[in-house]
């Protein structure tokens, strides 16, 4: 997680050679819509991106834009570990853009119809401070989850989505992809068990 944290692009690399050897896929959330930063990511070997609060097709087109080569996209070819092959054999990346804002929700179809785009990730809390939900928890928050994974399976579409909430936690099964929690929550609550 690049956009939340202290994590750097140039952190990366590390964390892909623990991952690999978990024989574990590892995507990367960016900061930014940045070309560049995006480039960089995917030029570590990553399988994928997930890229915060995309709010239309148009900002869904530049990020794919962004994560394929020519003819297809703008992304500049080099010398780099993901030329290689060790980690994505070739294959395009995993796109996913965010859908936590109300204008997000407003477009997810044309998001979901731009070419490149694999399918979208939820950040309910996000979307429930964007929307004036009473919290990520909340009946209308978790409506407006249900209707992404909705437009997302009818567009042929992987969803996934932020939980790190037990309401939330109990909809993992009907999404491809959960983030269940970070890292930094997870320490801190083995922390609390370890000494309480």
């Amino acid at each position: 997680d690049l956009q939340h944290g202290v994590l750097e692009p140039g952190d990366v690399p590390g964390l892909l050679r623990v991952a690999e050897k978990a024989d574990l896929p590892l995507l990367t959330r960016v900061s930014s819509h940045d070309a560049a930063t995006i480039g960089r990511v995917l030029d570590a070997g990553v399988q994928g991106v997930i890229v915060p609060a995309v709010e239309s097709a148009d900002e869904a087109r530049a990020l794919a834009s962004a994560c394929l080569s020519p003819p297809r996209g703008k992304r500049s070819a080099g010398v780099a570990r993901s030329a290689l092959g060790v980690v994505s054999g070739g294959a395009d990346p995993l796109l996913l853009p965010m859908v936590e804002t109300a204008d997000g929700l407003e477009h997810v179809v044309d998001i979901l119809a731009v070419a490149g785009i694999d399918g979208v990730f939820v950040g309910p809390y996000d979307l429930s401070l964007s929307m004036g939900f009473p919290s990520p928890s909340s009946p209308q928050t978790i409506d407006a989850l249900r209707h992404v994974m909705f437009l997302a399976r009818e567009a042929g579409k992987i969803v996934g989505f932020y939980a790190a909430h037990p309401t939330l936690v109990e909809l993992a099964p009907e999404a491809d992809l959960v983030a269940i929690d970070s890292d930094v929550t997870a320490l801190r609550l083995g922390l609390a068990q370890l000494f309480d």
